[in-house]
């Protein structure tokens, strides 16, 4: 089979961390071009490559590279793009305006580019029209890094499609779980939040994990992925911040942990985040630190699944997961 020609659009932490893992599919995977938000870098040599490992193991930005280009974007990388061939989105949300992350994913579908996303923005604001052109043109999308990577909820719910899922309640931001831990030992919110983004749990600007953005993002992304035509602007939220310190403080005593909880309601027709008390006898209560949970409602019975989120080095091997399904469906159709 010819290689796949592939190109990694951000050059943060999870497509550093991809890019190693892809240096053990060079029989399979070409790396083209790799870009950050300021330019890019065409992969003309062997040692073009090279070089990009050295920074992506060290840390370093991109604009390191001797071959970078101020203002080297996707477009002009998609015309040096063999066939078949793939994008590895890991961009910074864009959930207020959706841009730029909508116009990439819309421009590589345009061209005829598989595409293997951790990032949620375009699949939240526009998931039935993206998928839909995805199937007109016989395009692969990957996208299990967008819920809980690192534990395979996409999986879960995908192979629920067509049964009767009445409910899905899920645990699916980390941030929150260790922003509520240090409120309970006596933390004010501000103080807890400082520390979440000093530890990088928290994304640059904490609003997105605090007011229920990514929360938001997923599950509407995880409704979508049953059939349902939600996006992200279906979902209401409530900041975490609605509960008070002390109230987080006394459910403690009441055997009850908050954790912020996304739900999807098919009876009631609700999308909602919002944080609640649980006993601490609920599996979601139990789950916290790294750990996302999600406990779906079908048929009378219940399924539930925990596991581990992030960091970058898990959330860039969820991505391999996704390019070895790319791989296997390019032999069976090529």
């Amino acid at each position: 089979m010819a290689k796949v020609s592939a190109i990694l659009i951000g050059f943060g932490n999870v497509n550093r961390r991809l890019l190693l893992e892809l240096a053990r599919f060079k029989e399979g995977v070409e790396v083209v071009c790799v870009f950050s938000s300021r330019g890019g870098v065409e992969v003309k040599a062997e040692s073009d490559f090279s070089s990009l490992l050295r920074l992506a193991e060290s840390g370093q930005k991109l604009s390191m590279h001797p071959g970078f280009k101020h203002g080297f974007n996707v477009r002009d990388c998609i015309d040096k793009l063999g066939e078949p061939s793939v994008a590895f989105i890991a961009l910074p949300p864009s959930y207020e305006t959706g841009e730029p992350n909508l116009n990439i994913l819309r421009l590589l579908l345009e061209n005829g580019v598989n595409v293997i996303t951790a990032d949620k923005t375009a699949l939240a604001l526009d998931y039935a029209n993206i998928m839909e052109k995805a199937r007109k043109h016989g395009i692969f999308i990957g996208y299990r890094a967008t819920v809980a990577a690192g534990t395979p909820a996409i999986d879960l719910v995908r192979g629920l499609v067509g049964r009767d899922v009445v409910k899905i309640e899920a645990v699916l931001n980390a941030t929150t779980n260790y922003v509520i831990s240090l409120v309970e030992r006596g933390y004010s919110f501000s103080e807890a939040v400082s520390s979440a983004v000093r530890e990088q749990l928290a994304e640059p600007d904490p609003r997105i994990d605090i007011e229920g953005w990514d929360a938001a993002a997923k599950i509407a992304i995880l409704a979508s992925e049953l059939g349902y035509r939600y996006t992200l602007h279906s979902v209401k939220r409530t900041p975490l911040t609605s509960v008070s310190e002390s109230e987080i403080r006394e459910a403690l005593e009441k055997n009850a942990r908050y954790r912020y909880i996304a739900v999807f309601d098919r009876e009631e027709g609700r999308l909602e985040v919002a944080p609640k008390a649980v006993s601490k006898d609920d599996l979601l209560a139990q789950v916290s630190g790294i750990y996302n949970g999600i406990v779906i409602e079908l048929e009378g019975e219940k399924i539930a699944l925990t596991g581990p989120v992030g960091p970058a080095w898990r959330t860039a091997k969820v991505m391999v997961t996704d390019l070895l399904e790319l791989l296997r469906h390019l032999e069976r159709h090529i």
